[in-house]
Formats: structure tokens, C-alpha cells, sequence
């Protein structure tokens, strides 16, 4: 089955209006214009500025070529033809990068880095440098995000894309990057990120956000996605995670969204509001590649909730690509309701209690074979199987059995520890849901506390 994309990052070009002036009134109009400039380098600029902006690259970029020749330091016409000023010099990009890229080389030399696959490392760094792992200022980062970032291009301090430097006091003001490199006002980036073609690529301290919310909202749902790294990493005994498998979520701005979501990307386990797309279906990510990302709805009263338990999923299933193995589905969903469902003692009395009126918990042996999400289940069912999950897991990361919490962190260590023994991970999972079944009264007794405190 072919892979399916969405190719974030090309399809950054705004749609414009078909000019009402046919090709040869427009040259006819340049020519115009060119006359009246003369010899006027300011002049003749703004006549390649106006070519640019009616869709003519050719003769601007001819324009202001003669600007040059004209006046070889004008600032408008170097940048406009992508030149850097180096030194006092105004120079191609490509002189200006090999001559920035010699520069580098011979001052990380002398500081005694050194060079893995282009990169100059400290050599402390070196061995995680090759395994693609990469630190800057404290983060872990992909080799193309330290790249750009070496060659002086800064995040932009709410969306975390880059930018240029210069760019940075007014990225501080509130304004996004759009098409060709340029910055808009904060109506107008949501505007043109309105559109699943080019929508919002959030990435925070822990998570990459993907959604056409206005930006105001997806600031609060990153710092949820945050949270919800925070609150399950204890639970997985905090691993370090490659950059490359950050957690990634689609945001679906409404049902509908989330409906397109699902046929595009989900299963059957898309039924529920938050959810890993399928193996298969693939987002390409900038400076990530290509991701199994999770996805949620953004809906009133659940939208936080949802990117929380999306968030946690994709952390979790990050850590599993990396150790190369899987966890059964009810355990990744346990796993995420810790942050969902069960984060706060008045969400654990909440949903506890709901829980309790359905029949509380009972037949675990059939739970663990026959967990499952569909599109033919009740939506209180769905939160049914998902607050058990969750609760088993809390159970056994927050309770007194002994027995339960000691084979919670076997699961997790046994999958951290990449022995690479066949079947090792799924014999220690069978003795985890063993132990919960054994223990099931006292977890009904637990819930039952749960629900009296909350």
C-alpha cells in the first residue's frame, strides 16, 4: 500500500488572482517604466519591484541586475537577487555560504570539534551526532534543524519555524511567517493557515502541532501537548527520545475535519477523538520526514483533553520506533488517559464515578484480549474501554500492589532496554495483564477509593 502524505512543506505558496492586464500591456507598462528610471538605481528598482509583484521573475531579476550594475552596494536589489552582505561585501549566496562554511570550519577546528557528516560537534557529542542526534543550547535536534541553526537561522518564539535573524524583533511582535519568506500580521497568517494545503506548524519544548486553528488557540493546546509529554514520561522512566520521533499531532479544527482525518489517515480506532493515524498513512513534517503522527478533534469541552491523549500516544509510540517494538493498543491508551482522563484527583472522581454506573471494572481477561475501538460502539462505551486502560495503568503506577507496580516498570525497561531478544517485550506484557487480572477485586476496590476522594 502506497504511503500517504501531506506535503507540508512545499505547498507554502499563496494563490493569486489572475492579473487583468494580458502579458504584453504588462511589458509594454515595464518598458514604460524602465525609461522613466534611467540611470536612477532607487528608481529602476522599484520598476524590478513592480515586475516581481505583477508575476514577471525574469525581468525583475534582469532589472535588478542593472541595478547592480549601476550601483553595486544597493541593498534592495543584493537581497532581492538573494545576495549576503559578508564582510562589507555583497556576495551570491553560494560564494557567501562556502566562504561562512570555511570561516566555521577553521574556528570549530580550533576549539577542537569535530566534523561528523557536515556538522561540527563538540566531541563529547560526537557518537549521538552519529546517530543523528544532535544538541544545541539544550535540545535535542534533527542534523537539518542544527544546520539551519549553525548558519544563524533562529526559531521564531511561538511557532518555533525558522526564521531569519533579522526577522526576530518582529516575529517577537506577533508576526508569522507566510509565502516567500515574509511575515504578516497575526489576522492575516491565520488567514493564509486556514488551508490544510499550508497549515500551522507548531512545534513546542515537547511537540509538533499540525492544524489550521488561529494561532492564539494553538499556543494553549501546545502547551497541553506539553503537559501531557510531562505527565507520562514517569511512567516510561523518562527516556530520552530521538528528536526525529518528537510526538506529532493533526489538530482537526472541527468534526468534519476530523471526519476527513479518518478517512484519510485513521481506522477503526479513529472512532474515538484522539488516535494514531494508520501505520501506513505517513505526514511529512519539516526537518522530521516522514511521521506516523497521531490525531484528535478539537472539540468544546474536549479539545484539551484530546490533544493530551493524542500527545501522549505519538510520545509513547516515538519511544516504541525507536526500540523497535510494539505495546498492545490498550496499554498505549493506558498509558495516554493517565494524562486525559486520570491527571487530577478531581478528573479521576469524574470519570471514576461514571465508570462505577456502567458496571465499574469486571472481566479483565476478556478486556485484554478483546480491546478494540470501532465505529459501531456507543461514545460512552469508547470512554468506558479508554478510562480502564487508563486506570490499570494508574493503578499500577500509583497504587499498593507491589506486584503490578514492579511489572509496570518491567514492561517499560524491558522495552527501553533493547535486548533485542524475540518476543521478550510480549512475555513480560503477558505477566503485567496477568497480575491486573489476579488483582481485579482489589482494582475494583481502588476505583472505588478513587471515586470517595476525588
Amino acid at each position: 500500500m502506497k504511503a500517504i502524505a501531506i506535503l507540508l512543506a512545499s505547498l507554502v505558496s499563496l494563490v493569486t488572482t489572475a492579473p487583468a492586464q494580458s502579458g504584453a500591456q504588462l511589458k509594454q507598462e515595464l518598458k514604460a517604466k524602465e525609461a522613466a528610471a534611467k540611470q536612477n538605481p532607487d528608481a529602476l528598482f522599484e520598476a524590478g519591484k513592480w515586475a516581481a509583484e505583477k508575476s514577471m521573475p525574469s525581468e525583475a531579476k534582469r532589472i535588478y541586475q542593472a541595478v547592480l550594475k549601476i550601483k553595486a552596494d544597493h541593498e534592495g536589489a543584493n537581497l532581492a537577487l538573494g545576495n549576503e552582505l559578508i564582510e562589507g561585501k555583497w556576495l551570491p549566496a553560494k560564494e557567501a555560504e562556502a566562504l561562512r562554511k570555511k570561516a566555521q570550519a577553521a574556528e570549530f577546528a580550533a576549539k577542537g570539534f569535530v566534523d561528523v557528516g557536515g556538522v561540527w560537534v563538540d566531541k563529547a557529542e560526537v557518537e549521538d551526532a552519529k546517530k543523528g542526534i544532535f544538541h544545541h543550547e539544550g535540545e535535542l535536534v534533527t542534523k537539518d534543524e542544527k544546520v539551519a541553526l549553525v548558519s544563524g537561522r533562529v526559531r521564531h518564539p511561538v511557532t518555533g519555524e525558522f526564521v531569519d535573524a533579522r526577522q526576530l524583533e518582529q516575529a517577537s511582535k506577533r508576526y508569522f511567517p507566510v509565502a516567500n519568506n515574509r511575515l504578516a500580521d497575526e489576522k492575516e497568517a491565520d488567514t493564509f493557515h486556514s488551508d490544510f494545503k499550508r497549515p500551522w506548524v507548531v512545534r513546542s519544548k515537547r511537540a509538533t502541532l499540525i492544524s489550521t486553528l488561529p494561532i492564539a488557540k494553538l499556543e494553549a493546546l501546545a502547551a497541553e501537548a506539553d503537559h501531557a509529554v510531562e505527565d507520562v514520561e514517569p511512567i516510561l522512566g523518562t527516556p530520552t527520545v530521538h528528536p526525529k520521533n518528537r510526538a506529532v499531532v493533526l489538530v482537526a479544527t472541527t468534526d468534519t475535519e476530523y471526519r476527513d482525518f479518518g478517512a484519510r489517515f485513521g481506522d477503526e480506532n479513529s472512532s474515538h477523538g484522539a488516535c494514531l493515524i494508520q501505520p501506513k498513512a505517513v505526514v511529512q513534517v519539516p526537518f522530521l520526514g516522514d511521521v506516523r503522527a497521531a490525531m484528535c478533534r478539537n472539540e468544546k469541552d474536549w479539545g484539551i483533553r484530546y490533544v493530551r491523549h493524542a500527545t501522549a500516544m505519538s510520545y509513547v509510540h516515538g519511544v516504541c520506533v525507536e526500540a523497535g517494538e510494539d505495546l498492545p493498543l490498550w496499554l498505549l491508551h493506558g498509558v495516554a488517559a493517565c494524562t486525559s482522563r486520570l491527571k487530577t484527583g478531581e478528573d479521576r472522581g469524574h470519570f471514576g464515578k461514571i465508570h462505577l454506573a456502567k458496571g465499574g471494572i469486571r472481566n479483565l481477561k476478556g478486556f485484554f484480549s478483546g480491546f478494540g475501538i470501532n465505529g459501531e460502539m456507543e461514545s460512552t462505551a469508547i470512554d468506558a474501554v479508554i478510562f480502564q486502560a487508563g486506570l490499570l495503568v494508574y493503578y499500577a503506577k500509583e497504587g499498593s500492589d507491589t506486584k503490578a507496580t514492579d511489572l509496570l516498570k518491567e514492561v517499560f525497561s524491558t522495552l527501553l532496554s533493547g535486548t533485542g531478544k524475540k518476543g521478550a517485550l510480549q512475555k513480560v506484557v503477558a505477566r503485567f495483564e496477568a497480575a491486573l487480572i489476579e488483582a481485579e477485586p482489589n482494582i475494583a476496590d481502588y476505583l472505588k477509593k478513587l471515586t470517595s476522594t476525588g
